[in-house]
């Protein structure tokens, strides 16, 4: 059998490992002690029998105690193991107080180690209360003796030290020092470990500024995309001006002319007054798109009072040619003409996002299958919140995702694509922030989503009805 084997198996893993190998350590050395204490008692029996030291029975019971504390170490009941060992030093000590005085100098060592032993295995609180009793002890005893009102066996005085008595200190001592052996060993550990956490949370560190490192030039790049898209479309609103300007000049004269012919009193012109309306209503319609378009890229310089109906319709009719060629119909049912107080560009903004990823949701079922888009648009009153619904036959959205839909730069979308996940998160913060409202969404995969926005009545923006 090899000495690490021994020693595992005099030692064993209980389920407080730290612990119980402390008391199991303490109460092997203190029975080896105890072991040499009682064969140096016995030889003092031997060569003087009417010696008067610590009785020999009482130290062959303490050596069948410490193994006895070893054992119950060794089966996991460390706190009951804990307070007999010390009870089992800390009771003779008493006892040697009381037989051979308040000043026995292997006593007072004892007292020290029992306390040091309590620290060690109880905590701090249980080291002040032996403290405490030892003071208690020596006080009262060392007045009682001083009174002789407690006799006391005071010959070791005037005898000799003898070699018994130099190894009873070396063992007291040899016990402190293992104590002070496990303390320091402990700390060891202690340092030991902290090192390796520290390593361990340093490399961890490390690995979170590559993360950091590596999610902030993906974000940089997103940026870059996204300036380069916007100065895109800076140059398109800059130029949209102009163009629209030039389309409408002619348009205008167009509609003029055809006006003037629809006017005039020309009997060969009757087959054509049908030709001649469409005409109109299609350069009509023209206009307003064209105004609708120029609205939309328009910079907002202030709130205003304006019709959420006519803003819905009006991105429908943007949305309508997209619609039709992917087969989808665009339904709106709004009761009476709600007014809000706000910014209008902005309010669009939301309508057309939502729309379009409406209709993106619409343009990937499969088969080119009919679906459809509707919006609804009821409440309003004095106490009654305006609730916009956009509800659509698409795809809908995994139930793991909704939660995410609102984040900035969450997007369900392939990742080949140009769409940066940004869309819904304007959205909220455009609801919430400039319209003091919320925004919901309920989805079934393969059936379709609705997106609920509410607007408050009774708190700013203004809301008006007609």
């Amino acid at each position: 059998m090899t000495f690490q084997e021994l020693k595992d198996r005099v030692f064993k893993k209980s389920p407080l490992h730290s612990a119980g190998r402390k008391i199991q350590t303490c109460a092997i050395f203190s029975a080896v002690a105890m072991l040499f204490l009682n064969l140096i008692r016995l030889a003092d029996y031997i060569v003087n029998p009417s010696n008067s030291g610590l009785p020999l029975g009482v130290t062959l019971f303490l050596l069948l105690a410490f193994l006895g504390l070893w054992q119950l170490a060794r089966f996991g009941h460390e706190k009951i193991a804990a307070w007999l060992l010390i009870a089992a030093y800390a009771l003779p000590t008493i006892y040697c107080f009381y037989l051979w005085g308040a000043d026995l100098p292997a006593a007072i060592l004892m007292s020290v180690l029992v306390v040091v032993m309590a620290g060690m295995f109880l905590g701090s609180k249980q080291a002040f209360f032996l403290t405490a009793l030892f003071i208690t002890s020596i006080l009262t005893l060392s007045y009682l003796q001083y009174h002789q009102m407690v006799p006391i066996s005071s010959n070791w005085r005037s005898l000799p030290h003898q070699p018994a008595d130099a190894v009873a200190y070396t063992l007291i001592f040899g016990v402190i020092y293992l104590l002070a052996w496990i303390i320091i060993r402990e700390n060891r550990q202690a340092l030991a470990r902290a090192n390796e956490a520290s390593a361990a949370l340093q490399a961890e560190r490390d690995g979170l500024e590559v993360v950091v490192h590596e999610r902030t030039k993906a974000i940089r790049e997103i940026q870059r995309e996204k300036i380069e898209q916007l100065q895109v479309l800076a140059s398109i609103g800059q130029l949209s001006g102009g163009i629209f300007h030039d389309i409408v000049n002619p348009l205008t004269a167009v509609s003029l002319n055809l006006e003037r012919l629809k006017e005039e009193r020309c009997p060969a012109l009757g087959e054509a007054q049908d030709y001649l309306h469409q005409a109109l209503s299609a350069t009509n319609r023209i206009k307003d798109l064209i105004q609708s378009t120029n609205s939309c890229l328009r910079r907002e310089s202030r709130e205003k009072a304006f019709s959420i109906r006519a803003e819905v319709f009006k991105i429908k009719r943007l949305m309508d040619a997209k619609a039709r060629s992917q087969n989808t119909s665009i339904n709106i049912d709004a009761g009476a003409d709600i007014q809000i107080k706000g910014g209008q560009v902005r309010f669009g903004q939301i309508i057309m996002n939502l729309l379009s990823n409406a209709l993106e949701a619409c343009a990937n079922l499969k088969d080119n299958c009919e679906s459809s888009i509707n919006i609804s648009l009821s409440g309003g009153g004095e106490t009654k919140d305006i609730e916009l619904r956009i509800a659509d036959s698409g795809g809908g959205i995994d139930k793991e995702n909704l939660d995410k839909i609102f984040n900035a730069f969450f997007t369900t979308k392939s990742p080949g694509g140009k769409n940066l996940g940004l869309g819904l998160s304007i959205v909220k913060e455009i609801i919430e922030t400039d319209f003091n409202g919320r925004i919901a969404v309920d989805s079934t995969l393969h059936e379709g989503s609705v997106f609920t926005i509410c607007l408050p009545t009774n708190s700013q923006p203004l809301i008006l009805q007609k």
